[in-house]
Formats: C-alpha cells, sequence, structure tokens
C-alpha cells in the first residue's frame, strides 16, 4: 500500500501493520489446528479512504493475509464478515467484496449493536471454526463490555479492539458521559481521583481487565498508537486470547509496529518542518525525531510490569519463567529483553538462583525455575 494513502492519518498506517503482522503469523497456527478461519470487521466502513480500490483499509489488510494463507495451503478454508451501517458507504463495501476471490466475503449492513447474536452465529460456523474479531468503531460506546460480552465469550476466538484513548480522556470528567458501561462505576470514581497520567494508564489497565474478565481470557495487552502530529496518544488496541501463543505472536507484532509508528512519526514530522520553514535539512529524519509521551509511557510501564513480577516472586517463593513471561507481557511496550534483565539484576545481588540452569543453557526457557532465596530491591 502506497503511504501517500495514509497521508497525515499516519496512525491507521500503524494500526493495518498490527493487525497485518499479527495475522501473518496467527493464519497458518490456526489454519493448522482448525478447518476454518473467520475474520469479523465489525465497523468495516470504508472510512476515510483514500484509494479507490480500498486497499487502504483494515479489512483489505485483513483478507489479503488471508488470500495469502490461502494460497500457500497454510489454511483449508477462510471466511469474512464485513459490517457497516451507513448506507451510503455500504455500496463501497459490497463492490469490494465482490472483486475478492479465495475466500468467501459477506457484508452486511447492520447497527452493529443490534446484531452481536448475529455476528456470534456467522463466526460459529462449525466446532472447527475460529474467529477474529475486530472492533474498532468512531466512538466508545459500542466498546462496553457488556455489551460485546457475547463476542468475547465466543472459545476459540480472539480480538482486537480500538479504545479511543484520547477521546475518553479528554471527557472523562463529564459526568454526563456514562462511562460506567466500560469500567463500572466505583471504578470511574476512583479513576478521576487520580493523578492524568496515571489516571491515562489506568483506564486502558481497568478496560483490558474488564474486556479479559468478560471473556475469559487468559491475556489481554494493549498497543498505545500515537497521533502522527502531536506527542500524545491517540488510542490503544487492546488484544485478548486465550492461548500464550497468541499472546507470543502479539508481543511480537507489537515490537514491529512501534517500530514502524516511529519511522513514520518521523517522517511526518520532517514533512511538516519543511511545509512549516520552505527548506530543507542536514540532518535525517532519525535524527530531527522527536518524542517525550512515548518514553515517559514506556518507563511507567516497566515500572508497573517489574513491580507486578516482583510481587509473584515474593509470593509464590518458587515459579518458572514462563508464569513470569505470561505476566510481564501483558503489559503495554514491556518485551522480553526487559523481564530477563530484571531476573539478572536480582540473580546477581543473590536475590534470586535457577535450580534447573542447563550447563550449556544461555537464556532462561519457560520451564526454567526460579527460586526467591533472597531480598529482592
Amino acid at each position: 500500500m502506497k503511504d501517500e494513502h495514509y497521508f497525515e492519518r499516519e496512525q491507521s498506517r500503524v494500526k493495518h501493520r498490527v493487525l497485518e503482522r499479527y495475522l501473518q503469523a496467527f493464519s497458518p497456527i490456526i489454519g493448522s489446528a482448525f478447518d476454518e478461519i473467520v475474520y469479523v470487521d465489525c465497523f468495516a466502513g470504508p472510512w476515510e479512504s483514500k484509494d479507490k480500490a480500498l486497499h487502504d483499509t483494515s479489512f483489505h489488510t485483513a483478507i489479503s493475509v488471508l488470500q495469502e494463507c490461502r494460497d500457500r495451503n497454510k489454511c483449508k478454508h477462510a471466511r469474512a464478515l464485513l459490517i457497516e451501517s451507513d448506507r451510503h458507504r455500504y455500496p463501497l463495501l459490497e463492490e469490494y467484496a465482490r472483486s475478492v476471490k479465495g475466500i468467501e466475503v459477506v457484508t452486511r449492513n447492520w447497527d452493529f449493536t443490534q446484531h452481536i447474536a448475529d455476528i456470534v452465529a456467522f463466526a460459529k460456523g462449525s466446532s472447527r471454526s475460529f474467529p477474529f474479531f475486530f472492533i474498532d468503531p468512531t466512538g466508545w460506546k459500542e466498546i462496553a463490555p457488556s455489551l460485546i460480552k457475547p463476542i468475547l465469550q465466543t472459545e476459540p476466538g480472539e480480538v482486537l479492539i480500538n479504545f479511543m484513548t484520547s477521546w475518553i480522556k479528554r471527557f472523562f470528567d463529564d459526568e454526563d458521559k456514562p462511562f460506567h458501561k466500560l469500567f463500572g462505576r466505583a471504578e470511574v470514581e476512583r479513576l478521576r481521583q487520580l493523578p492524568a497520567r496515571e489516571r491515562e494508564d489506568e483506564i486502558v489497565n481497568v478496560y483490558a481487565f474488564r474486556i479479559r474478565e468478560e471473556g475469559g481470557y487468559s491475556y489481554t495487552c494493549a498497543i498505545p498508537i500515537m497521533m502522527p502530529d502531536r506527542d500524545d496518544i491517540d488510542y490503544h488496541l487492546v488484544f485478548g486470547t486465550r492461548s500464550v501463543k497468541g499472546l507470543e505472536e502479539f508481543k511480537k507484532a507489537e515490537d514491529v509496529s512501534i517500530q514502524f509508528m516511529h519511522k513514520l512519526r518521523a517522517s511526518a514530522q520532517r514533512r511538516r518542518a519543511v511545509s512549516a520553514t520552505g527548506q530543507g535539512f542536514l540532518l535525517s529524519e532519525e535524527e530531527m525525531y522527536h518524542e517525550r509521551r512515548f518514553g515517559l509511557l514506556n518507563e511507567r510501564r516497566r515500572v508497573n510490569a517489574r513491580a507486578a513480577v516482583k510481587k509473584l516472586l515474593l509470593e509464590t517463593r518458587k515459579t518458572n519463567y514462563g508464569i513470569l513471561y505470561q505476566e510481564s507481557m501483558q503489559f503495554a511496550t514491556v518485551v522480553e529483553s526487559d523481564l530477563r534483565e530484571w531476573l539478572e539484576s536480582w540473580r546477581q545481588a543473590g536475590g534470586i538462583l535457577y535450580p534447573n540452569w542447563g550447563e550449556r543453557q544461555r537464556v532462561p526457557h519457560a520451564n526454567t525455575i526460579i527460586e526467591v532465596i533472597g531480598p529482592l530491591s
């Protein structure tokens, strides 16, 4: 897809990169274990597409990956359901669906909130179907956990939700907005008492926890997507899975996509600087790139994840690396090298040891035992 189609909406390019990268890993894994992959785009649009062929859309991104999976014989069968309530945009969706070859694409001119049972019925085409739901509305009321609970509880299945952080943060103190539907009444009152930065982190954590709770997921995590022209977060992509493999692959997608996001933002910053000054610059895009917000968020998430790992170790006194990995990787922007760094610092300080460390072992494995033998600073 040509990047000019994402001009001044680079955050959508990053969103599509997350979707693409994860589904590229997801499709062959699920395709080998299930008879059918089902992709459901609950708010397909097309919205803000600048490409006549609609290649700069989420549904095309996903369907292209499924087509490639089928072409390579990595999955037996694939279906897609594309939903749009706007009667003016819907004909574009129908036209696109007719152009797709190799997989079944069904479109529906539905109000998502009124057809959740129908969506679940489509997704559960057979006992050997595995659905992936993408919920990407323009607002936030449609992602209330109680509303989408039947989708979340579809098992097997995974979900990716666009959580509009910037909008929710902006209006969070407005008591006329029914945010209790996202977080619960008690949590709304607690969140409103928090300092601004801590609140922003915590509203994402609380929402992700509610998705995990309502859906019976084993893991949830969220990727922050930044605005292209401001040093602030636009939204988070909240992911839910019952599989540790799903968590592992989503964290890989997160790592790749965050690097990609910074490159796009650097390019956008350079473009705007040239436009504003009318002159070029000697420094590269990477050298001129500036951001502060993401770095602060990353540091807070690392602190919180380290505290969670430490708490788990002190409570259990002995556990395995796989458990600590699963706990820490649910924190946005935290990567496996962070976990290994914390463990190594505690080992060197005499706080932990590895009773079953192999003679030639270089890094912890999932079944590597970690035993607390001293204080963890």
